[in-house]
């Protein structure tokens, strides 16, 4: 398995989380101490840089999706940005390419 690892840094201004490698139940506390860490400084938009992400098991599509939900209680948006090739793919196996923004 790849090491993962997480990278907050900003993108036009607004939060943005990278992560890199492959990401499962074991290593997602990570995943939700960053969300968690940048959440209350999201203005409108918080970024998800998934250039490098090469996976990202259900448990970890479902950290995305419950602060993309938290974002938008607070009429904010997730985007992710650059997904790699496997996270695309993963993304249209789970149809999650029809409810997130990706750019």
């Amino acid at each position: 398995m790849a090491q993962s690892s997480i990278k907050i840094s900003s993108y036009e201004g607004e939060p943005c989380i990278e992560i890199k490698g492959e990401w499962d139940q074991p290593s997602l506390d990570s995943l939700i101490k960053a969300f968690q860490k940048t959440i209350s400084k999201v203005e409108s938009r918080l970024f998800l840089r998934l250039t490098e992400a090469d996976y990202l098991d259900s448990a970890g599509l479902g950290v995305i999706m419950f602060n993309m939900n938290e974002l938008a209680k607070r009429n904010a948006k997730l985007i992710l940005l650059d997904p790699s090739a496997e996270m695309r793919q993963i993304l249209r196996t789970t149809s999650l390419d029809k409810v997130l923004e990706i750019r």
